[in-house]
């Protein structure tokens, strides 16, 4: 099977040239993608920048501001990704409306993306910038004009981190892949007894001068290409605290505070003669900076000269590898070992468990992004996690370090010695503040570790508090008092947005118990965090519409008009239970109807004229035929050519079928072959109805009905890509996937089909590790995620299928489908009340209009699973409250339901019945029976197939990828499909096919088959 890759480019903003050494930090570079469909890398490139930095004590915030231009002739869309340091948190985002910068405004994450997508659905220019997982800030670039150009501007603050030189280096990537047209950097620090210096900069025109304590230094250049970052050193001594004050109108106060207490030595770490190292050899970790980790280790076993190393190897499974035996400070073979390590798959930290390696401490190597597992670990001794990817989830290995009495060490904003100096010494702990009275909502909390060099952020009671005094030592002994005066800050830096951040770094550790206060936090304090974002919308109608109060610039204007109603206010859909009811009466209708054949007669010959032909029909079965109302161009079940001619380009204007018209339509059609044709056999026959007790042939009556046996057939569908035929040559297919991999790592299909091959061999371990691998490809991915839901389905592993559902229930609560999958999964696993309180709660939440219009029709596919959980398990059934108006018992002997990972995106379900009818979206009702849920054409599905008593004969299943309105980056699209025999007849059997539809060459193409005999 062919698929056509869509192909992306990333635009890298700045170049990944390595700068490490013992005073750089290791920063990765944002990046822009580009859904394009020639590759040219210089379709889109950054016209314009200006970055401008303030400095206070360790704390520097850096306000870039991006100009891109699309040099084509058509609009695109791009996704700008920013992948954050520890310490790190994006404060504010703008993007340009009518020329002009709107600055952004923090919302709820999940009605940030509702809003998003209800509005640019309408292809306006709303934007959005959401913290995903890891410490990683993305937002959408859409639309990028056809030779246009789009302005985004992005704040960030970071605490900068003392080195073992006792100076703070301040650091960003300035080396481009391509010259800028216009760039201009201003810098400023404030309030420092030294002056700062550049170990490296753009430019040697560079330089700082002096006013009082602060220094500035600025540079303009044009059409500029740097071959340099920009460092800047920040020197500090060990007598050096500092602080800053800023008035609030209760007449309280923010304060920051800096604090140096160098002359406290901490005490060393014992280590053993036993280590355990946690090597995690998944893909994301695949780019860390493994010869910093390499460094580090070098350092340890420096001093610890004679060690015995347990290996363990993580990453979908934790596994023991080998024991090394470290003599002299010679740990070569360890270290051979760790250079050829093969990085695949996703990561599952629930598997690290007590048992599999047995040391006294345990190192462990990891980005803190557990992608196809619980983050949470279970070991017995200290736990110490090293990180060197800037796009790591400090927050997770932070929690994981302080549960198991360790520490999180970061290389990638220190340097390899200071980061062993931390890692092999004691931390001292922050105490608290002596005048504890005078000041509230100190951050970090008493008693937390810290290093020589940090800060407290706070609120002071009342003013006039010109100093405090901080307590620190290792919690045995009297601590050590750090005095810092107070001086009052003029708005240079934002302390209350420091203080908000400090206080979020502090609640993030226990997260799911701090959600709420977490949000209301980012809300007030304009902080995207897990669960804010921060959003720009249009118009000023838009914020009154979506209830979302604007920025300052807008509220005049909001205020007014919100007070004189003249914009009315997005009226959400409550619930879904009238549609349910209605629809639940249709089923019962169309499930009562009597579908049985009807035996024809001759009839003498009659010239009609075609014009003529419906009224032939009536007089010939007293019945006027109603033709089924098409979501598009109607076309003949048979005539798929003709079809496919007849289709509208344009699937989002057309019409979708009524779900409440398919039961009065299936009492009348015959077929569409019928309605299509005037043909000499359709006009020479009349039909009239036959007795029950009298057989017809091929037609089951009375009790011939059991001994039909449905059976469920999967074909193989062929797969011709050139990597699988190389696969299957291979003597070692495994290595050689590794060795095609760097030629497809950004492509979805490669993993889904080589874990296919895998499976079909028998190697379900491989199989999995492959397909989990997706998971790793994109942070924060929901579409990919599906598909790896629908293939663990598939292949029976519903723990992982459980887990992988639930990730996308938590990104994407606002849509219906993301309910139906976890709840599907729920009743895999026999947690059925837990199912049933799922798919009904789908009925019972509110919904945007836009949402409720796109999974229009939902209902009727979730009634069908409703009433089977109910019916295989009524004991689950007993506990959950469901409508009664909603319960029927609706058993028939075929359903098929599809649906697909990619949203805006139209596939459909056709279903070929024994006399040739199609079921398909224009022809929904058939003759025997089969009826067709509602056409998406918009969202996920699911499109449902019924038909309560089935034919003798052979059914055929296809699926057709129609049309995509996706503005994704995800790729083709892939579709699941469950297909049942017998369903909710007590004997129901099931069986799951997954496959991948390119959008431009996969049409009608078949997933399966029912033979009845």
């Amino acid at each position: 099977m062919k698929k056509i890759i869509i192909a992306l480019f990333i635009v890298l903003v700045f170049s990944n040239v390595d700068t490490k050494s013992q005073i750089r930090t290791t920063r990765e570079i944002p990046s822009l993608k580009i859904k394009n469909d020639d590759g040219r890398q210089d379709n889109v490139v950054l016209a314009d920048l200006k970055v401008e930095v303030a400095i206070f004590g360790n704390i520097a915030k850096t306000t870039m501001t991006m100009v891109f231009e699309n040099k084509t002739n058509r609009d695109l869309e791009g996704e700008l990704t920013f992948p954050m340091p520890e310490g790190v948190s994006v404060s504010g985002y703008a993007l340009d409306i009518n020329g002009k910068l709107r600055q952004a405004v923090a919302v709820d994450k999940n009605k940030g993306t509702e809003v998003f997508e209800s509005i640019e659905t309408h292809r306006v220019d709303p934007g959005l910038l959401e913290k995903v997982e890891g410490n990683n800030f993305r937002t959408r670039i859409y639309p990028l004009p056809a030779n246009g150009k789009r302005t985004i501007q992005i704040s960030y603050s970071e605490n900068l981190t003392t080195e073992s030189d006792q100076a703070r280096y301040y650091y960003l990537p300035l080396t481009y892949t391509a010259a800028i047209h216009n760039f201009a950097l201003d810098i400023h620090v404030l309030q420092d007894s030294h002056k700062p210096d550049f170990t490296e900069k753009p430019d040697g025109s560079l330089a700082f001068s002096q006013h009082n304590n602060n220094y500035t230094a600025s540079l303009r250049k044009q059409h500029f290409q740097s071959q340099r970052n920009l460092v800047i050193l920040l020197p500090t001594d060990s007598k050096e605290s500092s602080g800053l004050f800023q008035t609030n109108h209760d007449k309280t106060f923010y304060f920051l505070a800096n604090a140096s207490i160098n002359s406290v030595k901490p005490t060393q770490k014992k280590w053993g003669d036993t280590i355990g190292i946690i090597w995690d050899r998944s893909l994301s970790t695949k780019n860390r900076a493994i010869e910093k980790e390499l460094a580090l280790l070098d350092l340890f076993f420096k001093d610890n000269p004679n060690m015995q190393v347990e290996m363990g190897l993580l990453d979908i499974q934790f596994v023991k590898g080998p024991t090394f035996q470290v003599r002299q400070g010679n740990w070569d073979e360890l270290k051979s070992y760790l250079k050829q390590m093969d990085y695949d798959g996703g990561t599952d930290y629930s598997q690290i468990k007590p048992g599999v390696i047995k040391a006294s401490n345990y190192l462990l190597f990891t980005d803190g992004l557990s992608t196809f597992g619980q983050s949470e670990i279970t070991l017995e001794n200290p736990v110490y996690c090293i990180t060197s990817s800037s796009g790591s989830d400090y927050g997770i290995l932070k929690e994981i370090a302080q549960k198991h009495s360790g520490k999180m060490i970061n290389l990638t904003n220190v340097s390899v010695n200071q980061a062993y100096h931390n890692l092999n010494t004691i931390d001292l702990l922050y105490l608290g503040i002596k005048e504890h009275n005078d000041f509230d909502e100190v951050y970090p909390k008493k008693g937390t570790p810290i290093q020589a060099n940090f800060s407290i952020a706070g609120i002071g009671k009342y003013l006039g508090l010109k100093q405090l005094t901080l307590l620190v030592g290792d919690g045995q002994h009297t601590p050590k008092e750090v005095s810092i005066a107070l001086h009052q800050d003029h708005g240079e830096i934002d302390l209350q947005q420091i203080w908000a951040q400090k206080k979020i770094e502090a609640l993030d550790l226990q997260y799911d118990n701090n959600r709420e206060e977490i949000e209301t936090l980012g809300k007030q304090f304009g902080i995207v965090t897990r669960n804010t974002s921060l959003i720009v919308l249009e118009t000023v109608e838009d914020y009154i519409r979506y209830a979302i109060t604007p920025p300052a610039e807008l509220l005049p204007q909001f205020n007014a008009l919100k007070k004189e109603h003249a914009i009315e206010r997005e009226e959400r859909v409550a619930n879904l239970l009238d549609k349910a009811e209605n629809s639940a009466e249709e089923l019962r209708s169309w499930w009562n109807t009597d579908f049985r054949a009807k035996k024809k007669y001759p009839q003498r010959d009659t010239q009609i004229e075609p014009t003529d032909y419906m009224a032939v029909e009536e007089i010939a079965t007293g019945v006027v035929p109603v033709t089924p109302v098409p979501s598009r161009a109607s076309a003949s079940p048979v005539a798929t050519t003709r079809a496919e001619e007849l289709r509208s380009s344009d699937a989002a204007s057309e019409k979708r079928i009524s779900v409440v018209g398919n039961s009065n339509t299936a009492k009348a059609a015959t077929s569409e072959l019928a309605m299509a044709t005037t043909s000499d056999d359709v006009l020479h026959e009349s039909v009239v109805v036959q007795s029950l007790e009298e057989p017809v042939a091929g037609v089951p009556t009375g009790n011939s009905i059991d001994n039909i046996r449905g059976k469920i057939s999967i074909p193989d569908i062929k797969e011709d890509q050139a990597y699988l035929k190389e696969l299957d040559q291979s003597k070692d297919p495994y290595k050689s996937y590794l060795q095609l991999r760097n030629q497809y790592m950004g492509t979805p299909t490669f993993y889904f089909d080589v874990a296919n091959f895998f499976y079909k061999r028998g190697n379900k371990q491989k199989a999995v590790l492959i397909l989990s691998a997706l998971a790793d490809l994109q942070i924060e991915n929901a579409d990919l995620y599906k598909t790896i839901s629908y293939k663990l389905r598939e292949w029976g592993d519903y723990d992982k299928a459980l887990f992988i559902t639930a990730k996308v229930l938590k990104w994407r609560p606002m849509d219906p489908q993301s309910h139906r999958d976890y709840a599907l999964v729920l009743q895999d696993k026999g947690m059925f009340k837990e199912a049933l309180e799922q798919l009904y709660g789908i009925l019972t939440q509110s919904y945007s209009p836009e949402a409720a219009d796109r999974d229009e029709g939902i209902e009727e596919t979730l009634l069908m699973e409703i009433n089977n959980l109910i019916k295989a398990n009524k004991a689950a059934s007993s506990k959950v409250a469901v409508n009664k108006k909603l319960i029927a018992d609706l058993p028939v002997d075929i359903r098929v339901v599809i649906n697909w990972n990619s949203q805006n995106t139209d596939i459909d379900l056709w279903v070929t019945d024994p006399n040739g009818e199609k079921c398909f979206y224009s022809n929904p009702a058939t003759a025997i029976g089969g009826r067709l849920s509602n056409d998406f054409t918009g969202g996920y599905g699911p499109e449902q197939f019924l038909l309560k008593k089935a034919l003798h004969g052979t059914y055929k299943i296809e699926v057709d990828f129609y049309n995509d309105n996706s503005l994704t980056l995800a790729g083709p699209a892939a579709v699941m499909a469950e297909i049942y025999t017998y369903y909710s007849s007590g004997k129901q059997e099931r069986k799951i096919v997954t496959i991948y539809l390119d959008r431009n060459k996969e049409r009608n193409v078949g997933i399966g088959e029912f033979s009845f005999q």
